[in-house]
């Protein structure tokens, strides 16, 4: 479990969303937004959710959705079981 990332004490959930100059990764319990560095992921999957970050409402939603998707699978991939990760689309 991370500690000391967000609001509470100790998470191990998070969700991958897109908003406007903000890290993808987020606490599922209280909202905060997450620096992504705190997470063991490769440099090359922090790119990725980077570049789809600032993909945020300048590509249509369906195709936002599906590469949100595809990443927050490739996160789950990497952090393994250890941690609980939802995608949350845009609407």
């Amino acid at each position: 479990m991370l500690k000391d990332v967000c609001n509470c004490e100790f998470t191990n959930s998070f969700k991958i969303e897109a908003d406007f100059a903000a890290d993808p990764i987020w606490c599922n319990i209280c909202g905060w937004n997450l620096d992504i560095d705190e997470f063991p992921l490769t440099d090359n999957l922090k790119d990725e959710l980077y570049q789809w970050a600032k993909q945020y409402k300048k590509i249509p939603i369906n195709e936002h959705n599906v590469i949100g998707k595809n990443l927050t699978e490739k996160v789950k991939e990497e952090l393994k079981s250890d941690y609980r990760i939802v995608f949350i689309p845009d609407k």
